[in-house]
């Protein structure tokens, strides 16, 4: 393929909410350690319980709201933080653009709509992962930084700009979801 592929990105609050969701708990799995957590004090708590003394019987439940409420306000925290930072963005149902993407054959050219001077060139050997899920195209370009590429919004249609990326990364680094 030699056509290079232009996306202006727009991105709204629900394709930003999607994202977060999957970075944190699907491909990070932040949810393991509270579930490990919530899983070893209610596994406590139950000993506790049916040990058969009167007395345990508080410990019990108190082990048992901590093991369980813990996970809770992290995972509520998590998403309070998820809306703030799509409210500070301003991204909203309609969307923001937010950076235009240039895909070619050598690189991505990656430039800012907030601060036209910030750009980012990266060949695509730099690209640690690429993932296609319902709506949206993530490119990992660090562990901690991915750009979004929202269906229906580059020169060509998602589909193509897929099978453009697949064609210049490794297998083993694109991944479909669902």
């Amino acid at each position: 393929m030699t056509q290079d592929i232009t996306v202006p990105v727009k991105l709204d609050e629900k394709t930003f909410k999607r994202f977060a969701r999957f970075d944190m708990l699907s491909l990070r799995k932040r949810w393991v350690r509270p579930a490990v957590f919530a899983g070893i004090l209610t596994a406590f708590a139950l000993v506790a319980l049916f040990s058969g003394k009167k007395e345990m019987e508080l410990i019990a439940a108190v082990l048992l709201v901590v093991g369980l409420g813990l996970p809770i306000v992290y995972l509520g925290a998590f998403l309070s933080q998820v809306n703030m930072q799509a409210v500070q963005q301003k991204l909203g149902k309609e969307g923001r653009r937010v950076y235009d993407i240039r895909l070619t054959d050598q690189e991505i050219i990656v430039v800012n709509r907030r601060k036209t001077d910030e750009r980012v060139v990266l060949p695509w050997k730099d690209v640690l992962q690429a993932y296609r899920d319902k709506g949206c195209i993530y490119l990992y370009v660090h562990t901690v930084r991915a750009f979004l590429i929202p269906d229906g919004q580059a020169s060509v249609p998602a589909d193509d700009v897929w099978a453009f990326i697949t064609a210049h990364m490794e297998p083993a680094k694109c991944k479909r979801l669902k």
